[in-house]
């Protein structure tokens, strides 16, 4: 499914947890126990030269969504991305018209 079929909310990158995942807050008002239904979305973040990047939501705690980019194995965290940092979340699959 494209960037264009989907709506997005903004989440805020709030800290990292022990295994250096990021934990992001949304900023619209979302009941704990609907965050998740976000597992096993992409996140997306775009860095500061505009690149963008896809990451997985992999768990929820709280009012919060882990996030891990595939590339933190082998290049470390996304250029940028830290407390702060805007990523984008999928709020919900428009239907096909």
């Amino acid at each position: 499914m494209s960037d264009e079929e989907v709506e997005w909310i903004d989440a805020i990158v709030v800290g990292f947890d022990e295994e250096e995942r990021i934990l992001a807050s949304p900023t619209s008002p979302i009941e704990p126990s609907q965050l998740t239904s976000f597992v096993g979305e992409e996140a997306l973040y775009e860095d500061y030269n505009g690149n963008p990047w896809r990451g997985r939501i992999v768990d929820s705690a709280g009012d919060v969504v882990v996030v891990v980019f595939s590339e933190q194995a082998t290049v470390g965290l996304p250029p940028g991305l830290g407390q702060g940092s805007l990523l984008k979340l999928p709020s919900k699959r428009l239907k096909n018209r």
